[in-house]
């Protein structure tokens, strides 16, 4: 499993938390939305990787793109699908990726906001590379990770509930590399700013 056991199960136990806190949708994001709609054309199919409570599959789906929700975290997705929201539970460097609705068809592109920071550093370009297989020719990207150096382990809940999170922290050239390794042509890395000294690469490529 790409991802920490442990920030897996903390997403589970406060899934719906989580989602009410991360409702308001950060400018930067906003941005890069309108950025990746743009270059799909308006339209198109799209993998989400890390869908958590769903905040941007909507915004894409209301500018005419089709989304295929996606997250590891069995919380999110049980959660989305209270909802009325068609989710798949999906580890994408081990499961696989094809689209159950478009059998032998590849996406249109994929997006992987703020989620693939749970990704083991050994992981990535695995992840990045099974992406790319599964998006046609031209097909677009967006992915956004912590800008930094090593990894981070941050607790919260108490001790009856504890929940642990582990994220890897990126600079540019390295993660330009992992990109074009896996087969991505990389437009742009952006470095945003989220909350005070929560720095993000967003990352705008195409499958070559």
């Amino acid at each position: 499993m790409s991802t920490d056991r442990n920030t897996v199960q903390s997403y589970d136990m406060v899934a719906a938390e989580y989602a009410a806190e991360a409702a308001a949708m950060p400018e930067w994001v906003a941005t890069e939305i309108d950025l990746f709609v743009t270059e799909l054309g308006g339209s198109g199919r799209v993998l989400e990787i890390g869908s958590g409570g769903g905040r941007d599959a909507l915004e894409l789906e209301k500018r005419g793109i089709s989304v295929r929700r996606t997250d590891i975290s069995k919380g999110f997705v049980e959660l989305l699908r209270e909802s009325g929201l068609e989710a798949d539970l999906l580890d994408p460097l081990t499961e696989d990726l094809a689209d159950p609705q478009r059998p032998g068809t590849p996406y249109d592109g994929i997006w992987a906001c703020a989620c693939l920071i749970h990704v083991a550093r050994q992981d990535l370009g695995t992840v990045l590379g099974r992406l790319a297989e599964a998006t046609r020719t031209g097909g677009r990207l967006h992915a956004s990770v912590r800008e930094g150096d090593g990894e981070d382990v941050c607790t919260h809940g108490n001790a009856a509930a504890p929940r642990r999170y582990v994220g890897t922290y990126w600079r540019e050239s390295a993660l330009r590399a992992a990109l074009t390794d896996a087969g991505w042509i990389v437009s742009e890395i952006r470095r945003c700013v989220g909350k005070p000294h929560d720095r993000w690469l967003s990352v705008r490529a195409s499958r070559a």
